[in-house]
Protein backbone atom coordinates (compact mmCIF):
# COMPACT_ATOMS: atom_id res chain seq x y z
CA UNK A 1 0.00 0.00 0.00
CA UNK A 2 1.23 3.53 -0.84
CA UNK A 3 1.28 5.60 2.00
CA UNK A 4 3.37 8.78 1.15
CA UNK A 5 4.59 10.64 -2.36
CA UNK A 6 7.96 9.07 -2.21
CA UNK A 7 6.42 5.43 -2.35
CA UNK A 8 3.88 6.90 -5.59
CA UNK A 9 6.73 7.95 -7.46
CA UNK A 10 8.78 5.02 -6.90
CA UNK A 11 5.60 2.62 -8.11
CA UNK A 12 5.26 5.49 -10.62
CA UNK A 13 8.76 4.89 -12.15
CA UNK A 14 8.61 0.91 -11.91
CA UNK A 15 5.21 1.12 -13.97
CA UNK A 16 6.82 3.37 -16.62
CA UNK A 17 10.07 0.81 -16.94
CA UNK A 18 7.85 -1.85 -17.29
CA UNK A 19 5.71 -0.43 -20.15
CA UNK A 20 9.07 0.83 -21.81
CA UNK A 21 10.16 -2.96 -21.99
CA UNK A 22 6.86 -3.94 -22.72
CA UNK A 23 6.82 -1.43 -25.86
CA UNK A 24 10.93 -2.39 -27.13
CA UNK A 25 9.41 -6.11 -27.37
CA UNK A 26 6.80 -5.64 -29.08
CA UNK A 27 7.29 -6.61 -32.59
CA UNK A 28 8.18 -3.85 -35.09
CA UNK A 29 5.65 -5.20 -37.50
CA UNK A 30 2.41 -3.87 -35.44
CA UNK A 31 1.96 -0.24 -35.98
CA UNK A 32 -1.87 -0.87 -34.57
CA UNK A 33 -1.24 1.52 -30.95
CA UNK A 34 2.65 1.80 -31.51
CA UNK A 35 2.26 5.11 -30.21
CA UNK A 36 0.11 4.35 -26.51
CA UNK A 37 3.57 3.95 -24.50
CA UNK A 38 4.52 7.57 -25.76
CA UNK A 39 1.09 8.48 -24.63
CA UNK A 40 0.92 6.66 -21.30
CA UNK A 41 4.07 7.48 -20.52
CA UNK A 42 3.20 11.27 -20.35
CA UNK A 43 0.44 11.21 -18.51
CA UNK A 44 2.51 9.05 -15.96
CA UNK A 45 5.12 11.46 -15.89
CA UNK A 46 2.07 13.97 -15.22
CA UNK A 47 1.04 12.46 -12.74
CA UNK A 48 4.51 12.46 -10.91
CA UNK A 49 5.10 15.92 -11.30
CA UNK A 50 1.68 16.28 -9.93
CA UNK A 51 3.02 14.50 -6.92
CA UNK A 52 5.99 16.61 -6.83
CA UNK A 53 3.73 19.27 -6.78
CA UNK A 54 1.64 18.58 -3.86
CA UNK A 55 4.87 17.09 -2.26
CA UNK A 56 6.17 21.04 -2.42
CA UNK A 57 3.25 22.41 -1.63
CA UNK A 58 3.37 24.58 -5.09
CA UNK A 59 -0.26 22.82 -5.78
CA UNK A 60 -2.48 24.44 -3.27
CA UNK A 61 -6.23 23.09 -4.96
CA UNK A 62 -6.60 19.58 -5.28
CA UNK A 63 -10.03 18.35 -7.17
CA UNK A 64 -12.91 20.55 -7.20
CA UNK A 65 -12.53 21.86 -2.98
CA UNK A 66 -11.48 18.86 -1.43
CA UNK A 67 -8.64 19.90 0.30
CA UNK A 68 -5.84 22.21 0.31
CA UNK A 69 -1.97 21.24 0.58
CA UNK A 70 0.26 22.75 3.00
CA UNK A 71 3.46 21.70 4.12
CA UNK A 72 4.02 20.61 7.32
CA UNK A 73 5.78 24.14 8.53
CA UNK A 74 3.09 25.79 7.57
CA UNK A 75 0.86 23.76 9.18
CA UNK A 76 3.16 23.89 12.74
CA UNK A 77 2.42 27.95 12.21
CA UNK A 78 -1.03 27.75 12.50
CA UNK A 79 -0.90 25.12 14.99
CA UNK A 80 1.53 27.38 17.56
CA UNK A 81 -1.02 30.69 16.63
CA UNK A 82 -2.97 28.46 18.61
CA UNK A 83 -1.13 27.04 21.11
CA UNK A 84 0.75 30.27 21.82
CA UNK A 85 -1.38 32.85 21.37
CA UNK A 86 1.02 35.80 21.16
CA UNK A 87 0.88 38.63 18.89
CA UNK A 88 4.20 37.42 16.92
CA UNK A 89 2.41 33.62 16.37
CA UNK A 90 -0.61 35.04 15.65
CA UNK A 91 0.95 37.20 12.92
CA UNK A 92 2.86 34.40 11.63
CA UNK A 93 -0.19 32.22 10.95
CA UNK A 94 -2.01 35.16 9.32
CA UNK A 95 1.34 35.91 7.01
CA UNK A 96 0.53 32.00 6.35
CA UNK A 97 -2.94 31.87 5.58
CA UNK A 98 -3.08 34.98 3.55
CA UNK A 99 -0.43 33.39 1.26
CA UNK A 100 -2.00 30.25 1.14
CA UNK A 101 -5.39 31.15 0.67
CA UNK A 102 -3.85 33.58 -2.39
CA UNK A 103 -2.54 30.48 -3.77
CA UNK A 104 -5.42 28.62 -3.35
CA UNK A 105 -7.91 31.44 -5.16
CA UNK A 106 -5.06 31.95 -8.24
CA UNK A 107 -5.54 28.69 -8.90
CA UNK A 108 -9.39 27.97 -8.50
CA UNK A 109 -9.12 31.63 -11.14
CA UNK A 110 -6.99 29.05 -12.85
CA UNK A 111 -9.78 25.97 -13.16
CA UNK A 112 -12.18 28.33 -14.33
CA UNK A 113 -10.56 29.52 -16.89
CA UNK A 114 -10.20 25.97 -18.18
CA UNK A 115 -6.66 25.59 -17.29
CA UNK A 116 -5.75 21.86 -16.07
CA UNK A 117 -5.92 21.40 -12.42
CA UNK A 118 -4.38 17.07 -12.02
CA UNK A 119 -7.50 15.12 -10.83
Amino acid sequence: MIRDIEAAREALADALWWFKGFAAARPASIDEGAGEHLDLERKIGEVRNFLTSVNQASIRRMGEETAVVLTFAEFERLVDAVRIPRLAETQIAIQTIEQVLAEYREEEHAARRGDEIPF
